[in-house]
C-alpha cells in the first residue's frame, strides 16, 4: 500500500472539486456522475472554462441510442479559444507554455503568447494555400515545439489534424493520409538520432507519390534537407514564418472532428478514431486536471509521440490547466545515458511526469548509482498507462523515482476514449499495479460473457455503461466496423476489450486484452499474470506469453523472453521458469516452451505487441505493422519455431 501525503490530498484539484460539488467522497461523486451525466459534464465544462462561440441547446442527446450520442447540440466552438486565447486573457501570456530540450541538450522556450502566435500563423499559412475548415491535414514531425503548434494551428483553422507517428515508413503514411483524404502535411526535414539526422521529409515525399490529394507540404528545415517538389513542398520559415500571427479561431460545430487518431487493428487496415473539439477538452479535464491532479504550477513531461493519443492528450491537459509542457526530443533511455528521462526530470524541475512500466523494467537492469545524483524532489505525481505493472517494477518506481513521496498514479483507457476508464487518485490508498477507482462519468462495470455483472473478485470484461465526453463517435468511414467492434458484444454498452477484476476493497486490476486471452484446456487467463511470474524471478526483463496450437490440449502456452543482463539462457533456466509459472499462476499454465530473443516487438510507447509476437512465431499474417517501432525483432522470433523439434 502507498498512502499519499495529507498535504498533497488537501491541496489537490480533486479535493477542491469535491468541495465545489458538495460531495464528501470520490465514490459519491462517481455515483452522481454516473446517475446524473448532464449535471456532471456541465460541471466539467465550467471547471475547464470551455469557450463557446455559440451556446448549445441540449448538452446530451441519447435519442438514437448510446452508440449515437451527440453532445452540445447546436453549440459551436474552437478548442484554441479555450487552450490559448483564454489563457492569455487570464494573464498567462508571458508564462512559459513549452520548455523544450533537444537530444544534444539544446533548449527552446515558448510563452503562451508565442505559442498562440505560431499556431495562428500555421492556420493562416494553410488558409492561404487553400486549405478549408473540415479538410484533413497530416502532421509528420518529431517532438519539437512546432509540432504542438501544428496541432493547434490546424484546429484554429477548423481543419482536421491527422497526427502520424514520427517513425512511420512510407506505407503506413500512405494508408492513413489516403484514408483521411489529407490535402496538406506539416513536416520537418529530419530529426536527430544519436547525433545523425534521420530524414523525415524524404520518407514523406516517397509516401506522397501515392497520396494524390496532398497539394501542400510545409517543412521545417533544420538540417538543410532537399526539396522533392518545389511547387508542393514549401519552406516553413518562408510560409508559416511570414503568415498572420493574429489569425482568428474558426468556430466549428461541437461534434465536428478535431483530429483522427489512428490505432492499429488486427487486420491490415488501421482504425481512424475521430475526436471532437469539445470531447477532448472535457475528457482531459476529468482525467488529467482532476484524476491526475495537474495544476497551473506544474511542469509536466510525458515522453511520447504525437502519433499516439498521449501526445495530443498531454499537450491539451497542460494548456487547459495553464501549466508548462516540458518537451524532450529523442528517447527516454540511451546507451550512454540510460536514465535520460530521470536526468531531464531532475535538471528541468519536472513536477508531473509520465512513465511506462517497460521503461522502468529497463531501468532496473542498470546500475542505480547515477540515480543518487538526480534531484527528483520536485516530483509530485508520477503517472503511467498502457500496460500492466509487475509488483517488483512498481515498487522500484516507488523507491527510486517517487522516492516514497511523489504519488504513483495508474490510469487505463485507450485511444478511443481520449483518456481513462480506470484511474488512481491522490485521495485513495494505492496498491501496486492497481487502480483506485473508475474514472469519472464512465459507468465502468465488469460483465460476464452472458452480460450479467460479475461479483467482486471475479474476472470479466470491462465495459462503459455511460458514454462520456471524449468517447469517439465514429471510426472514419466505417460505421459498421465501429458498431461491430465496440457495441455488438453487450448491446447498449461499450466493450473496451480488457479483462478486469474488481476486488472487494474497490481496487481494480487490468488482466490483459480479452483478445489476448489464453484458454488452456478450458481454463482462461490473461498473459500478464504469466509474464509477471517470469519477470519477477529477476532472470527475465521482458516476456510475452502467447497461445500456440497443441495436439493434446488444443492450445498451449509459449513464452518468448528477454534474459536479464548477465543471465545465460539454458535448459536449467527454462525449467526453473516453467516451474515458477506453475507455482505462482497454476500448473495448467506452465509454458510448453520458453524461448529467448534480444528484444520483443514494441510500440513507441513501449507496449509489447503480443499479436505480432504470436504471428511471427506461428508464421501468420501479422496484420497492421505500422505501430511496431522495432520490426527487426520479428524475424528472430519467426526463426524460433523453425528450430522447435
Amino acid at each position: 500500500m502507498f498512502q499519499p501525503d495529507s498535504d498533497i490530498q488537501r491541496s489537490s484539484t480533486l479535493a477542491a472539486f469535491l468541495d465545489d460539488c458538495g460531495t464528501d467522497s470520490y465514490e459519491e461523486l462517481a455515483r452522481r456522475a454516473n446517475d446524473e451525466p448532464d449535471w456532471f459534464w456541465s460541471r466539467i465544462i465550467d471547471h475547464a472554462g470551455i469557450q463557446f462561440a455559440r451556446p448549445y441547446t441540449v448538452l446530451r442527446d441519447m435519442s438514437e441510442g448510446p452508440e449515437s450520442i451527440r453532445w452540445a447540440v447546436g453549440g459551436a466552438l474552437n478548442l484554441t479559444e479555450t487552450c490559448l486565447d483564454a489563457r492569455i486573457r487570464d494573464g498567462l501570456g508571458d508564462k512559459v507554455a513549452i520548455d523544450w530540450v533537444g537530444e544534444d541538450g539544446s533548449r527552446c522556450r515558448w510563452t503562451y503568447a508565442e505559442f498562440a502566435a505560431e499556431a495562428a500563423r500555421i492556420a493562416s499559412a494553410l488558409a492561404r494555400r487553400g486549405v478549408k475548415p473540415g479538410q484533413s491535414v497530416g502532421i509528420y514531425m518529431p517532438m519539437i515545439p512546432e509540432i504542438e503548434a501544428a496541432l493547434l494551428g490546424i484546429a484554429r483553422l477548423g481543419a482536421v489534424a491527422v497526427p502520424l507517428f514520427s517513425g512511420f515508413a512510407p506505407h503506413a503514411i500512405v494508408s492513413r493520409l489516403n484514408d483521411a483524404g489529407a490535402v496538406a502535411v506539416l513536416t520537418a526535414d529530419a530529426t536527430p538520432r544519436r547525433g545523425n539526422p534521420v530524414w523525415m521529409e524524404a520518407t514523406l515525399a516517397e509516401a506522397l507519390e501515392k497520396v494524390p490529394s496532398v497539394h501542400t507540404v510545409f517543412s521545417l528545415r533544420r538540417f538543410g534537407g532537399a526539396v522533392a517538389d518545389p511547387a508542393r513542398d514549401l519552406d516553413w520559415q518562408e510560409t508559416v514564418g511570414k503568415a498572420d500571427p493574429t489569425f482568428p479561431a474558426h468556430p466549428v460545430e461541437a461534434d465536428a472532428p478535431l483530429l483522427i487518431a489512428y490505432t492499429s487493428g488486427t487486420t491490415g487496415r488501421p482504425k481512424g478514431v475521430i475526436h471532437t473539439h469539445l470531447g477532448v477538452q472535457a475528457k482531459a479535464t476529468a482525467d488529467f486536471l482532476l484524476g491526475l491532479d495537474m495544476k497551473r504550477d506544474d511542469r509536466h513531461m510525458w515522453m511520447t509521440d504525437m502519433g499516439w493519443v498521449m501526445g495530443p492528450l498531454t499537450l491539451l491537459s497542460v494548456l487547459l490547466s495553464g501549466a508548462t509542457l516540458v518537451l524532450a526530443e529523442g528517447a527516454p533511455s540511451m546507451p550512454d545515458d540510460p536514465f535520460r528521462l530521470l536526468r531531464l526530470a531532475s535538471e528541468m524541475e519536472v513536477t508531473h511526469m509520465g512513465i511506462a512500466p517497460t521503461l522502468v523494467r529497463q531501468f532496473m537492469t542498470q546500475d542505480p548509482a547515477p540515480l543518487s545524483g538526480y534531484d527528483l524532489s520536485h516530483l509530485r505525481i508520477v503517472a503511467s498507462t498502457g500496460e500492466p505493472w509487475t509488483d517488483d517494477a512498481w515498487l522500484w518506481q516507488l523507491n527510486h523515482i517517487c522516492r516514497r513521496r511523489a504519488v504513483p498514479l495508474n490510469i487505463s483507457g485507450g485511444t478511443e476514449l481520449f483518456g481513462a476508464i480506470l484511474t488512481s487518485t491522490v485521495l485513495h490508498e494505492i496498491k501496486p499495479g492497481g487502480f483506485s477507482a473508475q474514472a469519472l462519468g464512465v459507468g465502468a462495470k465488469v460483465l460476464r460473457e452472458d452480460g450479467s455483472e460479475a461479483a467482486p473478485g471475479e474476472v470479466g470484461e470491462l465495459v462503459v455503461t455511460q458514454p462520456p465526453m471524449g468517447l469517439t463517435p465514429a471510426i472514419r468511414g466505417d460505421r459498421e466496423r465501429y458498431i461491430d467492434t465496440y457495441w455488438s458484444t453487450f448491446p447498449g454498452f461499450w466493450r473496451h476489450g480488457d479483462w478486469v477484476r474488481r476486488d472487494p476493497d474497490g481496487t481494480w486490476y487490468i488482466l490483459g486484452r480479452s483478445d489476448d486471452t489464453l484458454n488452456i484446456a478450458g481454463k482462461r487467463i490473461g498473459p500478464p499474470e504469466i509474464e509477471a511470474a517470469l519477470t519477477e524471478t529477476g532472470k527475465v526483463v521482458d516476456a510475452a506469453a502467447i497461445a500456440a496450437p497443441d495436439d493434446i490440449k488444443g492450445v498451449a502456452v509459449v513464452c518468448i523472453c528477454v534474459a536479464a543482463p548477465g543471465v545465460s539462457p539454458d535448459d536449467a533456466l527454462v525449467e526453473q521458469l516453467r516451474n515458477r509459472v506453475g507455482e505462482v499462476v497454476s500448473k495448467p499454465f506452465r509454458p510448453r516452451e520458453i524461448h529467448f530473443v534480444k528484444a520483443l516487438p514494441k510500440t513507441r510507447t513501449m507496449k509489447t505487441m503480443r499479436r505480432i509476437v504470436r504471428a511471427a512465431f506461428l508464421g501468420l499474417d501479422p496484420g497492421d505493422l505500422s505501430s511496431v517501432s522495432n520490426p527487426e525483432t520479428m524475424q528472430p522470433i519467426a526463426e524460433l519455431n523453425k528450430d522447435t523439434p
